[in-house]
Order: structure tokens, then C-alpha cells, then sequence
């Protein structure tokens, strides 16, 4: 007779048992294991009220998950760690059973203000530890608006809820920690990958671009929703990406199936021509863990344009140098053996010696000079010159540098510098650059035209103008002739190596100024213009010091 309500029991109690193995093992956070706990806790006692709370031990806070009103559902709370039962049990780490609340404790106020309406206070209680070998991690609570609700075998239910809820808290905790430390290291490659200069690639075993840095979004010109992330860079897929990043990704295609193969690449050298000229250096490295297959790799692009550019410098200079040092040498060693043969023969032709010795002087002298500009050029190049500022009289120095040309030019010359403008300046190279842009007029203009010099300032700035009336300059290549070697179509039948321009721009720039010219077309003549700060300026924007009585 008996035998069917004990199987039914059995059978209760092994469900129980399974429900209580599987109780929170599905619950990604807090709140999804304060509705498990709640459930299950409402199958096996009264649960008309049911808290779930953690300790921070710490703060010595319990910190309210979530709570249960008669099947209303609230938010949770927070208290200090005080006198009442909850308390109680936190610092003893044993269940408390209250029976009958009326007598055995305080009229607390457990929903802390959530419910609406009358306050209606529980009659029992029964407050069990979530435990951790010895801590206390929180409590379970469960009250009742009847007295006696609870008894002993009521505890040792509950407690095996608790139990079970342990385990998925130091899961979740463990969880949350191991999120936290991989959000860390993330934000600390993040921070990495944005303070490179170089360019960043990281791909998978199929070759998928799955991580970049920004040096290397903007060099492929990709923007946050490309579709180019995450699909293997093959050929036939170079169609996707935006065409100004084809000829680089076309590039990095042999690279990428280097990687793929389990080969690094070291320092391949990529030349880019579809835009403005850029030179990048690539290496890549294979990602494969200590066992397992091919994780992907790694590339890394450097612009070394710059680097390249200096080196081509050196060897423009070296050709420039080699090319002009030819002519005087040849002319300073012609004259020195005429020079010699006469002194051996005991010719006395004094105006030949003369003019021999002074021919040698001359071509030394072009030699010395084309030297300082060769070796002026590269320290220019190299960011190592450097100026000599003192107070100085630009108009002056004008007058002066236009007045020594004056006898030996076939133009006239007019010089419009009659108001002082001082300054300091590196007087040396402002010499440099009004001698610079004064011979290019007078190189590049027919003889008897004639060349205008004028300087004038404001409060600001100081600025020189050299206008002449020779072969003119088109619109295109106006912002051409200052870059380093450039000549403009009509000036190659001249003499010249493309360098003078360059230099003065760079001297003027070194003083914080700036060079341009303007000019109206071909054989209409050309402008060139340069500005320097004035020293006035210079002060006016300084914070005055004032004595304090």
C-alpha cells in the first residue's frame, strides 16, 4: 500500500537532487542566479519574501541582488553590516532560524522602502550563509508573513541551495575576474597598438586581416565598416578594397601567403607610386603556438620614406658634386700646369703667370663655394643647422647685397629699402638668401630688363620682394621650383643645379618665415617673395613680467 507514496518520494527527491546539481550552472550573471535560487527555493519552502545578498568584505556592506515581495520582484540595496539577523549570520556563518519574529527580534522594515502602501512585517524567518570554505560570501533569506513557517528540516534544504549557489559564484567571480584580466591586457594592447608610428597587422591562419592599429587604417584607407576585415586578402578579392589601397595590398599579398606557408619576412621593401611617393619597409612574423596548428601572423609596416629620401640626397649631392667639381678642377689643374711649365722654362711673361695664378684662385674659390653649399644642403636635410640671431638691419643688408652686384650685372637694378627694419637675424644667411634670389633673377632675365628689390614690415613681419622681367614661371610650377633639384621647363638651358632655391626656402623656414612666388605665366616674369617674424612681434606675444610691490 505504502510502496507507490515512497516511490514518489524517491523519485521527488532525485529531481531535487538533479535540479539542485544543475541550479545556476546555466547563470551568466547575478541576476540570472538570483532567479534560479528564487525558483527553486520556492519549491521546497515558504518564500512569500526571498532575498539574496553578497558580503564585500572589504566595505563590510551586504549588497541586496535582488528581492521578492509576494511575488513582486525589486531591485536591490545595500546596508552596512549591523545587528540584525542577516548580520548575524554573515558574521557567525550558521543559519538562523526566527520562528516567530514578533518576540525573537526587532520590527525591521527587510524591502527597505519598496513596497507601496502599508507596511505589513513578516512573522518568521529562516537566513542561511552562501559559503566558501571559511568565508561568507553572502546569505539566502527567506521570510514569511505566518509564524512558525520554518523548521529545522527547512534549514538543511535551504542550505543546499546556498551550497550550490556558492559554487556559481566563485564561477561567475572567477568568470568576471578572467574577463576583467583579458579587458586589461586588451585596453593595454590597445594603448600599445595606438602609440605605434608603424603600421600593425594581425591575420588568422586564412590570411583575414582581424586586428589593426590606426597607423595601419590609415595607410590602407580603410574605415570602421569595411568589408575587407575578416575575409582572406587573396587577389581576386582586391576589388573590395578602396582603390587607393590596392597597390599596397596587392604588395602585401605575397606576404600574407608567406605567413599562411609558416614563413616570417624580414625587412622586404615595398615602393608605393599611385599617389605621392612612399617607401615602406615590411616585416612579418608567424604566430604558432608551442603545439597546435598555424595561429596566423603578424606584419608590420614601416614608412621609411624619409630614410630613403636622405640617402638619395647623398647621392644626389654626390652626382651634383661630381658633376660640377669637374670643370674647375680640370680648369685649376690646366692653369697650374701652364703655370708650372712657364716657372720651369724661366718663361718671364709676367701677365700670363698673373692671369694663370688668378684663373686658379677663381676656379678654388667656385670649388669652396659649391662645398659650403653641398655640406650646407645636408646639414639642412639633417635638421643640425644652425642659426646665429643678432639684431640687424634688413633694408641694409638689402641695399648692401643688391649694391654688390650692381658693377658686374648687365640689368638695372632698383632697390626700394629706404625705411630701417630691425630684427634678429642670422645676418650670414639672410645674406645667403637675398644673394640666392637676386642671382636667380639676374640669371634668368634678359640682359638690360630690369630686376626690382624692395623690402618693407608691418608691426608683424618683415618682407623682401625680387621681381624681374625674365622667362616667367606657369601656374603648375609654382609650387614646384622649391623642392630640392626641381627646374622649371624653361630655366634647364641655363646653368644651374637646382639646389639654390631649395636652400633659401629651407633658411627662411629655419627663421619661422616663409618663401613663395608668384608669377603670370611664361616670359612674363617672376616675383619671389620671403617674410621673418619681427622681433617686436616676438615680444608682443610674451607675457609682460610685472615687479610686485
Amino acid at each position: 500500500m505504502g510502496s507507490p507514496t515512497a516511490s514518489d518520494e524517491l523519485r521527488a527527491r532525485l529531481e531535487a537532487a538533479r535540479r539542485l546539481g544543475a541550479l545556476g550552472a546555466d547563470a551568466r550573471d547575478l541576476t540570472e542566479l538570483f532567479h534560479a535560487l528564487y525558483e527553486e527555493t520556492s519549491r521546497v519552502v515558504d518564500a512569500t519574501v526571498f532575498l539574496f545578498a553578497l558580503y564585500d568584505e572589504a566595505s563590510e556592506t551586504v549588497e541586496v541582488v535582488r528581492q521578492v515581495d509576494r511575488g513582486v520582484e525589486h531591485e536591490g540595496g545595500s546596508f552596512p553590516l549591523g545587528k540584525g539577523f542577516t548580520s548575524e549570520v554573515i558574521r557567525t556563518g550558521l543559519p538562523k532560524v526566527i520562528r516567530r519574529w514578533a518576540t525573537e527580534g526587532p520590527s525591521v522594515r527587510l524591502l527597505y522602502g519598496t513596497e507601496a502602501g502599508e507596511l505589513v512585517s513578516p512573522q518568521s524567518g529562516l537566513v542561511v550563509p552562501i559559503r566558501s570554505a571559511d568565508r561568507v560570501l553572502g546569505v539566502i533569506s527567506v521570510q514569511s508573513y505566518r509564524p512558525d513557517a520554518y523548521q529545522d528540516a527547512d534549514v538543511l534544504g535551504l542550505e543546499a541551495i546556498a551550497a550550490q549557489a556558492g559554487i556559481t559564484i566563485k564561477r561567475l567571480r572567477a568568470t568576471e575576474q578572467l574577463a576583467l584580466e583579458h579587458e586589461r591586457h586588451a585596453l593595454q594592447l590597445e594603448a600599445v597598438l595606438a602609440s605605434m608610428n608603424d603600421a600593425l597587422l594581425i591575420v588568422d591562419a586564412r590570411g583575414a586581416i582581424v586586428r589593426l592599429n590606426r597607423a595601419a587604417r590609415d595607410l590602407l584607407r580603410l574605415d570602421s565598416a569595411s568589408l575587407v576585415l575578416g575575409q582572406p586578402l587573396e587577389r581576386q578579392r582586391l576589388e573590395q578594397w578602396p582603390m587607393t589601397a590596392r597597390e599596397i595590398t596587392g604588395a602585401l599579398v605575397p606576404v600574407i601567403d608567406a605567413l599562411r606557408s609558416g614563413t616570417g619576412v624580414d625587412d622586404m621593401e615595398i615602393e608605393l607610386r599611385s599617389a605621392e611617393r612612399r617607401v615602406l619597409s615590411v616585416s612579418a612574423s608567424v604566430l604558432r603556438p608551442a603545439k597546435g596548428p598555424l595561429q596566423g601572423g603578424v606584419i608590420v609596416l614601416r614608412d621609411i620614406t624619409g630614410q630613403r629620401d636622405l640617402e638619395r640626397l647623398r647621392e644626389d649631392i654626390f652626382a651634383m658634386a661630381w658633376h660640377d667639381m669637374r670643370t674647375p678642377l680640370t680648369l685649376v689643374k690646366g692653369h697650374a700646369e701652364i703655370l708650372l711649365r712657364r716657372l720651369a722654362a724661366g718663361e718671364g711673361d709676367a701677365t700670363a703667370t698673373k692671369e694663370a695664378a688668378a684663373s686658379i684662385v677663381k676656379h678654388a674659390d667656385r670649388l669652396a663655394e659649391l662645398l659650403t653649399t653641398l655640406f650646407d644642403v645636408h646639414c639642412l636635410e639633417a635638421g643640425l643647422l644652425a642659426l646665429s640671431p643678432w639684431p640687424m638691419d634688413l633694408a641694409a643688408i638689402t641695399r648692401e647685397v643688391t649694391e654688390s652686384l650692381r658693377l658686374t650685372a648687365r640689368h638695372n637694378l632698383n632697390v626700394v629699402a629706404d625705411t630701417s627694419i630691425e630684427g634678429e637675424w642670422d645676418e650670414r644667411r639672410i645674406r645667403q638668401v637675398l644673394m640666392n634670389l637676386l642671382s636667380n633673377a639676374l640669371k634668368y632675365s634678359p640682359e638690360g630688363s630690369t630686376v626690382t628689390v624692395s623690402a618693407t614690415a608691418d608691426a608683424r613681419t618683415a618682407k623682401v620682394s625680387v621681381h624681374d622681367e625674365g622667362i616667367g614661371i606657369d601656374g603648375a610650377e609654382l609650387s614646384q621650383v622649391f623642392r630640392r633639384g626641381y627646374r622649371a621647363e624653361p630655366a634647364r638651358q641655363v646653368k644651374g643645379d637646382g639646389f639654390g632655391l631649395y636652400f633659401a626656402h629651407g633658411l627662411v623656414a629655419k627663421h619661422g618665415g616663409r618663401m613663395w612666388a608668384e608669377s603670370a605665366g611664361r616670359g612674363q616674369g617672376t616675383t619671389f617673395f620671403f617674410t621673418l617674424p619681427l622681433r617686436e612681434a616676438n615680444e608682443a606675444d610674451a607675457p609682460v613680467e610685472r615687479e610686485v610691490p
